[in-house]
């Protein structure tokens, strides 16, 4: 992908978090998800890197190494002409320089998203604000010294630790976290697994920045989430576990001699699958 390209994808994947529609992604971990999100019309692509990792037969939280989850990016962004956004967990490294090294990697793949967490792998803890925000400028600084405006969107896994603390604090120091991202140069925040509304609508108030919501968690309709100006809805290995559930129940079937007739109607035809995998009839 050549630079120009790669900048306008960026662009206008920027540009889908300041519109009034909700930008919607199921999450997928292969070049056949992408090509059908790009054939059912959808702006942009992202990945899960839970998916991935269990694809290639690792446990999620950074098991599986870099260099797979690279190549798995790179073969998700040349498969489609959509802008594609990359969860890479903590970044699979620690220090600021060691990440930012790594996001370049990450852009050279041709994505043109991140999502970077603010979770310590080893310690099973919160990095320390400071640091944490380091790793953003990082990055950050890397992607202007680059010329490719990175979206990045900052996760912060307050609400994920903590559960004997009550909302009300881990909301305070959620929203602190937060505001000190988007100063470091985060695009977009990301409080996974907050799904109350009214939380998601003050710190909408208070960072006027777009937010990112974890569909499994969030107790509020699509259409409310948008009215309430969050930007982003994103499924994370959600679409994976749904197809595992699927071949689980059909094994199961075949395991007691099941009609195959349900099997056989309820599938994909094969000339579309086809379509979807070439790309030139695809797109």
């Amino acid at each position: 992908m050549d630079k120009q390209t790669q900048i306008k994808k960026a662009e206008q994947f920027l540009a889908l978090h300041h519109q009034p529609k909700l930008l919607v992604l199921p999450n997928i971990w292969d070049p056949i998800g992408a090509r059908l999100l790009a054939h059912l019309g959808y702006p942009a692509v992202a990945t899960a890197s839970a998916s991935i990792a269990y694809a290639l037969g690792y446990d999620d939280g950074q098991n599986i190494t870099f260099a797979a989850m690279l190549a798995a990016i790179q073969r998700v962004a040349e498969a489609v002409d959509l802008p594609v956004t990359a969860d890479i967990e903590a970044g699979f490294a620690e220090t600021p320089e060691a990440v930012a090294e790594n996001m370049r990697q990450v852009l050279e793949a041709g994505a043109v998203g991140i999502n970077l967490e603010d979770s310590d792998m080893t310690k099973g803890e919160l990095f320390p604000l400071d640091y944490q925000c380091a790793r953003i400028e990082a990055v950050r600084a890397m992607a202007d010294q680059v010329g490719i405006p990175l979206v990045i969107n900052a996760r912060t896994d307050v609400f994920i630790r903590g559960n004997e603390r009550p909302l009300a604090e881990k909301l305070a120091e959620g929203i602190s976290r937060m505001k000190a991202y988007l100063e470091a140069g985060a695009d977009c925040i990301y409080p996974i697994l907050l799904g109350d509304l009214e939380a998601l609508k003050t710190i909408q108030a208070e960072t006027q920045a777009p937010i990112n919501v974890y569909a499994p968690r969030v107790a509020a309709s699509m259409q409310e989430l948008e009215a309430a100006e969050i930007r982003r809805l994103s499924l994370g290995p959600a679409m994976m576990q749904a197809s595992l559930l699927t071949m689980q129940k059909i094994a199961q079937s075949l395991q007691n001699y099941d009609s195959f007739e349900r099997f056989t109607e309820a599938v994909m035809p094969s000339p579309e699958i086809k379509k979807l995998v070439e790309r030139g009839k695809m797109l």
